[in-house]
This record gives C-alpha cells, sequence and structure tokens, in this order.
C-alpha cells in the first residue's frame, strides 16, 4: 500500500504533464486485420517476416539497428509463432550469444546463459523481476522481443555484464481484428486463447485490446502441473497525432510444481548399475510440492511530441506477486562422488525447502528525447531518471529428511514431515538513476552514440541497510557505407544492484562490469537481410554461482573474463523462404582458475520455413530447425556433458480465416543432460514436445 501511494502521483503526473513524448501517426495501419500486429507505443517498425530494421531497447529510441553499436537480435512474433514457443526460454533458442535450456527443464523461470551469464528481463522498456522468485511472462502476451547483448546499465542501471532481454506486450490498434486459438500437446497440454483488439469510438481516439489464456497441462516431470489462467486488457488513447497513453493490466495465476530435480551424476551422465534414472523422476512430495505464482500488475505507457525536436516519455509499472515454493530435493552433495545411501546406488536422503514471498514494486522511466542540430551534426539527445522500489516479506523453512528414497522406484508419502515455516527479515530495495545519452550522425556516413549514467541503490533488510553509487559509461563508434556495411567498435559499462538475497538473507555486493567490443553489420540497401558478426572481450565483478555446499544459493566467486564471436544472419527470400542462421563461440574463464559450469565453447544453430505459395498468403509451409550445442563441463573441467545437436520442425496450413499447425521441439526425442554441476548435479534437458494448434482470426 505504500508503494501504491507513492506510485499513485507519478501515475496522475505521466497523465497530465505538458511534457511528453512522440506517438505514431494515428492514420489507421492498412494492415490485414488477420495480422493482429499491434500499434507500437515506442514507434518501432514492424518486422517483415523475421528481419526487423529497427529496435528500441539499446537506446530507448527508435534506432535502426544496423545504427546501433551493439549486437542485437529481435525475435518477432512471425517467428515466435512458426516455432511454436511455450515460453520465453523457447524464444532465445535461436539467436545467438545465447545458450537457453542451460539447466534443463525448470518450471521456476527462463534462465539462460547470455554471453556466458545471467540476463536480466525487461517488459515494455521496465524492469520486470527483482528477486529469485517470479511468475513467468505468458509469450501469447508477446509482440516481439528483443535481445541487447552486453552491458546496458547506461540506460537501465540493472543489467548484468551479459545483456539483458526486452520483452514488448501486444498493445491495442486501431484495425480490428479478433483471434481465438486451442492447442493439444503431449504431457496432456490443453490450452485456449484470444486475442481481440479494436477501436472503441468512431473518431479514432480510442483502442481496445483483451486477451486471454487457459491452459490445463502437466510436465515432462511426473507430478508437476503447468496450469495457467492469465487475462490482458488494455486501451489506449490517441487525442491527436501527437499523443499517446496506454494502460494495460495483467492478471496471471500459475499453479505447477517443481521440476529441476538435482539428480546425481550417477544414473544421469555417468553409469549406474540401475541405469539412466527416468527423465520423468519426480523427487518430491506430491502433496507438498509446489511453484505457485499470482501476478496482479498495472502498467502505464505515456508519449507526447510537442514539435519536431522535443519529445517526451513516462512508462510505470506496480505489481503485487505472490509466490509459494515448496520443495525436495537429493541429497547429492555431500559426498558428490557417491551420494547413494545403499551399495546398489538406488537411495538418497533428501533436503526439503519452503519460501513463501509477497513482492511489491514500483517501476517508472521518465526520459526527454531532443533532435537537433549543432555545427553541421545531428544530435538525437536523451536525458532521463528512472526509479524503481521493491519490497518483499518472506516466510521461510528447510528440513533434512534421511528416509531413504528410492531414484528408481519412488515411493511417496513414507513419514515425510514438511519443516517449520518462519518469518524472515523483509527486504526493501530503492535504485535511483539519471541518466544522458547523444546519438550524433556528422558526414554523410560517421554515427557516434555516447552515455553517461550515474546510480544510488539502496538495500534495507531487516535493520542491515546497504548504499551503493556507481557512474557507468559507453562510447560507440560506426561508419555506414553506401552498400550497407557497417562496422563498429564500443565500449561499455554495467552495474547491477542485487536487489534480492542469499539464501541466509544476506544481501548481495552489485556485479559490475566492462566490455569492449568491435563488429559489423550489412543489410543491403532494398533487402530483407541482415547479417552481424561481432567480437567482444567482457569483464565481470562479484559475479554469482552456485553455491557448492547449498543447491539453493549462490555465491560471488569473484572476476570472471569472457570474450567470444558471434555470428548471426536473417533473411526471406523470394517471398517464399524465412530463415535464420547463428554461431557461437565463447570462453569464459573465473579468476579462480574455474570455468562456467553448463557453458560450451561452440554453439550453433539454423531455422528455415519454406512456404509453399507466399509468405503472406494461404497454403502450406514447412520448417524444420538444428541446435547444435557443443561440449560443456563443470566448474572443475573434469565432468564433461557431451555435445548433442537437436531438431526441431513445423508443418502449418493456412486457409482464410484459419490456420493449423503442428509444432515438434527436439524431434528425434533425444534424452540428454543440458549441464552437471561439481558440487553433485546434473539436470536433464527437455525431452520431444509435440503442439497442435488451431487458430481462427476474423
Amino acid at each position: 500500500m505504500i508503494l501504491l501511494k507513492k506510485s499513485l502521483p507519478l501515475m496522475i503526473a505521466g497523465a497530465f504533464l505538458p511534457l511528453a513524448a512522440s506517438a505514431q501517426d494515428s492514420t489507421p495501419s492498412n494492415d490485414k486485420a488477420v495480422q493482429l500486429a499491434p500499434v507500437s507505443v515506442t514507434g518501432t517498425t514492424p518486422v517483415t517476416g523475421y528481419v526487423s530494421t529497427e529496435g528500441s531497447a539499446a537506446t530507448k529510441t527508435d534506432t535502426p539497428i544496423i545504427e546501433t553499436p551493439q549486437a542485437i537480435s529481435v525475435v518477432s512474433s512471425a517467428q515466435m509463432r512458426d516455432q511454436g514457443v511455450l515460453t520465453v526460454q523457447d524464444a532465445l533458442r535461436y539467436s545467438a550469444g545465447v545458450r537457453a535450456d542451460a539447466y534443463g527443464v525448470d518450471s521456476r523461470g527462463d534462465d539462460a546463459f547470455l554471453r556466458g551469464t545471467s540476463f536480466t528481463q525487461y517488459l515494455d522498456g521496465l524492469r520486470q523481476y527483482f528477486g529469485n522468485s517470479y511468475a513467468r511472462t505468458e509469450p501469447y502476451f508477446l509482440d516481439r522481443l528483443e535481445i541487447v547483448r552486453g552491458p546496458s546499465s547506461v540506460l537501465y542501471g540493472q543489467g548484468t555484464t551479459g545483456g539483458l532481454i526486452a520483452l514488448s506486450s501486444k498493445l491495442p490498434q486501431f484495425t480490428a481484428a479478433h483471434e481465438v486459438e486451442a492447442q493439444w500437446g503431449n504431457n496432456a497440454r490443453k490450452q485456449v486463447a484470444f486475442d481481440f483488439t479494436g477501436p472503441l469510438d468512431k473518431a479514432g481516439h480510442w483502442a481496445y485490446r483483451l486477451i486471454g489464456v487457459y491452459r490445463d497441462a502437466n510436465s515432462q516431470i511426473d507430478h508437476v502441473p503447468d496450469d495457467r489462467k492469465a487475462i490482458a486488457p488494455s486501451i489506449t488513447w490517441m487525442p491527436d497525432s501527437d499523443t499517446r497513453w496506454a494502460l494495460l493490466a495483467n492478471l496471471q495465476f500459475d499453479h505447477n510444481g517443481t521440476s529441476l530435480n538435482f539428480l546425481p551424476h550417477a544414473g544421469t551422465l555417468l553409469p549406474n548399475p540401475n541405469g539412466r534414472i527416468d527423465t520423468r523422476r519426480f523427487v518430491s512430495e506430491p502433496d507438498f510440492d509446489r511453484y505457485d505464482t499470482n501476478q496482479r500488475a498495472v502498467t502505464s505507457l505515456f508519449e507526447h511530441r510537442f514539435n519536431d525536436t522535443w519529445k517526451f516519455v513516462q512508462n510505470m509499472r506496480y505489481s503485487h506477486d505472490n509466490v509459494d515454493y515448496r520443495t525436495l530435493y537429493p541429497n547429492v552433495y555431500s559426498d558428490p562422488s557417491y551420494p547413494f545411501l545403499d551399495p546398489e546406488q538406488r537411495t538418497v536422503a533428501r533436503y526439503s525447502y519452503v519460501s513463501i514471498n509477497r513482492h511489491k514494486r514500483f517501476v517508472t522511466d521518465t526520459h526527454a528525447e531532443a533532435d537537433v542540430d549543432v555545427a553541421g551534426m545531428q544530435h538525437r539527445v536523451l536525458i532521463g531518471l528512472d526509479v524503481g522500489y521493491s519490497h518483499t516479506d518472506s516466510r521461510q523453512g528447510n528440513g533434512y529428511d534421511a528416509t531413504p528414497f528410492d531414484l528408481y522406484a519412488p515411493v511417496y508419502g513414507n513419514g515425510f514431515v514438511a519443516p517449520d515455516v518462519f518469518p524472515v527479515a523483509s527486504s526493501r530495495s530503492r535504485q535511483t538513476g539519471v541518466y544522458l545519452q547523444d546519438q550524433i550522425h556528422w558526414g554523410e556516413h560517421w554515427i557516434a552514440t555516447l552515455g553517461l549514467r550515474h546510480d544510488r541503490a539502496t538495500l534495507t533488510t531487516g535493520d542491515t541497510r546497504s548504499v551503493d553509487n556507481a557512474t557507468t559509461s559507453r562510447f560507440g563508434v560506426m561508419y555506414r557505407f553506401d552498400n550497407g556495411l557497417v562496422p563498429y567498435v564500443s565500449y561499455t559499462e554495467s552495474f547491477q544492484p542485487l536487489d534480492s538475497l542469499d539464501f541466509y538473507n544476506r544481501p548481495y555486493e552489485p556485479l559490475r562490469g566492462k566490455q569492449y567490443e568491435a563488429g559489423v553489420k550489412y543489410q543491403p540497401v532494398g533487402s530483407p537481410t541482415l547479417i552481424t558478426a561481432t567480437y567482444y572481450d567482457l569483464r565481470e565483478e562479484n559475479r554469482l554461482a552456485p553455491d557448492p555446499a547449498n543447491p539453493l544459493n549462490q555465491i560471488q566467486s569473484g572476476r570472471a573474463k569472457t570474450h567470444g564471436v558471434e555470428l548471426e544472419a536473417s533473411t526471406r527470400i523470394a517471398s517464399h523462404v524465412d530463415l535464420i542462421g547463428t554461431y557461437t563461440w565463447t570462453r569464459a574463464r573465473p579468476d579462480d582458475g574455474s570455468i562456467v559450469a553448463g557453458l560450451p565453447k561452440n554453439q550453433g544453430s539454423v531455422w528455415g520455413v519454406y512456404h509453399v505459395n507466399d509468405a503472406d498468403s494461404d497454403g502450406f509451409s514447412f520448417g524444420l530447425g538444428a541446435r547444435y550445442i557443443g561440449k560443456n563441463s563443470d566448474e572443475t573441467g573434469r565432468l564433461h556433458v557431451p555435445a548433442k545437436t537437436l531438431f526441431d520442425a513445423m508443418v502449418a496450413y493456412t486457409s482464410g480465416p484459419w490456420r493449423f499447425s503442428v509444432n515438434a521441439a527436439n524431434l528425434t526425442d533425444q534424452v540428454y543432460a543440458a549441464s552437471c554441476l561439481a558440487r553433485g548435479d546434473c539436470f536433464y534437458g527437455p525431452r520431444r514436445s509435440i503442439v497442435g494448434t488451431a487458430s481462427y482470426r476474423f
């Protein structure tokens, strides 16, 4: 309630301040209604197939990707539809620099490596999550996502050295369009969804959107459901071509369990006399285990253009999340070389853990943008202030169950007693950042991006208060040749206050990093092709790593050096083929001599869809993809997880308002360990997923 009282005056100010930012042209879109293309508040241009020409996440302005001195990947709604993504993590699988599914099947969140480390997630330009427990974002509610690789703290403050994932919501449009959709799949998946949008008045000043999802499903792991009820109403007011205000609400209720099972090396990666542990094995207790979340959020996106020079933007979100997390996991840590209780290598003891959290968050970002000419140079200057509040109340408990649990023939309810749960110290965080950015064009070819920011972050846990201050910078220079070739170099820094606590309720030190990047982007004039080649060298301090003594904790292991090469290309060929290809080479080394567990040195992927008639017309489409994930190791480099190649496929048929499709991920149903840790556990990768979808648009 305190946060709401603080946020309300700012929301009102965002609606009535005589400052504000530019909106798009109020002329209704000529796109077909079946495309359900949203009107973007940020003004980002729509994507043709898989190729986007502009992005806003890396600069907070509508800037051509080829003029941004940083590696960016855009995953469009068309790509997510063709690949049949079921989670945000699924949408990251065909992007350079990303290791998706790094820890296998984890129902608790969308995790991945981005340039060898974790990423920070934003929705509509605002940080989405604080802490380690949250409600996962529904991909059906998204229009696109941008992957910004490398530090982005100059604009966001809260971002890892590896980069950020910027999600964009579907927003109201002024052309009426409606869609209903049904899905069926393995693991008893049943889902229905709808997406309605259109104008509310004849004058075209008001538009609405209403999106909903209902899912009843199981998961790869026995006794772990994947159920969801979610609805997202939104409304846009556009009194003229210079002003736009959108209000979005999100209500989401998830009923899940915990699928990350921390299985021992022997029986997953290494031999066990009893064979392989079943990939569906559930190691918790059916009547106890859960990962239930509910989320309520309201977002305001406001912009106004005063004239050809000045534009004002203010975005805000208030959210309230509840997370009820209860699980058991095997004790494979006391003796990783032999975690079993019996000579037959079947049974283990288990730890129990409970964490019940209430999160209240308010985040806002306000900036003014000016386009001016000075001394023959064009400047796009951005001046901004962002503020974030977070308050978390928790109750936690843990215990140890010495009763032997058989990993090959489990018996549940065998005298298990749930641990007692006690309140822990509340945590409150606040971050304030002031930033300045200048995008400069001079002559016909030179482009520079300069940025500077200062942050102050405060974390209060019980009676403990910590304050951190940091100044970060960014510099980038590009030269754009007439043929569409653009080489660039850049330097960026990162500062990320960690607003969560470790397992023992102790605050973390901020992550700090810096990166040098050099690359070439190529987009032939008038061609739907974008090619990016990048080399980077980054350094990070206070890096988070798994705690060898506690699988539910993370520790800060000091410094890490990472450098790598990323190649990515996307194109549309003759209106019949959409194609994406990537290659990633990464080398990450913490200063303590270890390596980053689960991070392969080499990765590559290719995905293509062939449209028999035309990409935008009726008929059949066929898609096929391959993902190569190179060998990775545990932190010591002595336990190796073999390389693997996974295949995905799609077939779709469109006829008028109808579209039918079948998507298969891990088509050959390969059983594999995604990664293993020196502390004693391994994680299975996702098995084959087959989902059929029928949609009707009107």
